[in-house]
């Protein structure tokens, strides 16, 4: 059992981003549970593969991955109220983010139809691999058009004397 529950943590170490290694334990747990009940389901008689655990590892990875998401979206979503609530910004700098945005647009409208899409997804808070899975394409694919697209973005805008 200590063989597997070493082979478990690897796997775990080997699947999870570096911004979730302080949960890498509590993954490697859920982990082992999933195959403590798999093993009572086949009576014994598994045999985990180094392949297996990994995938294993895998998914309950992205289970805390989305489980992490949905909880910033529903916390964000609160935050963001609260903050218009108590702080709405005065007209004229409601007249600079309109403006903005409008130049925002109108260079997405002169792009690539491919990069505009990655860009967009990009300014609405989409992953790069996220945006890989949506487009679908490759993950380099996508990281490729999310950076020449926002290089594409900033050269327009700057054009139009808009600086960050």
């Amino acid at each position: 059992m200590k063989r597997l529950v070493d082979r478990v943590r690897a796997a775990v170490r080997r699947s999870c981003p570096p911004y979730l290694a302080s949960q890498a334990e509590d993954i490697a747990q859920e982990v082992l549970i999933q195959l403590v009940r798999k093993l009572q389901r086949d009576e014994g008689k598994s045999n985990f593969s180094s392949m297996y655990l990994l995938k294993a590892a895998h998914g309950v990875t992205v289970d805390e991955i989305r489980r992490r998401s949905r909880r910033r979206e529903q916390t964000g979503l609160e935050d963001t109220m609260q903050v218009h609530i108590h702080s709405a910004p005065d007209p004229e700098r409601q007249a600079v983010g309109r403006s903005l945005g409008l130049e925002i647009r109108r260079c997405l409208e002169r792009m690539i139809a491919s990069r505009r899409v990655a860009v967009t997804l990009h300014l609405l808070g989409c992953a790069v691999p996220e945006i890989a899975d949506r487009l679908q394409c490759p993950l380099k694919a996508a990281d490729n058009r999310v950076y020449r697209g926002m290089k594409d973005l900033r050269k327009c805008l700057e054009a139009k004397g808009m600086t960050p």
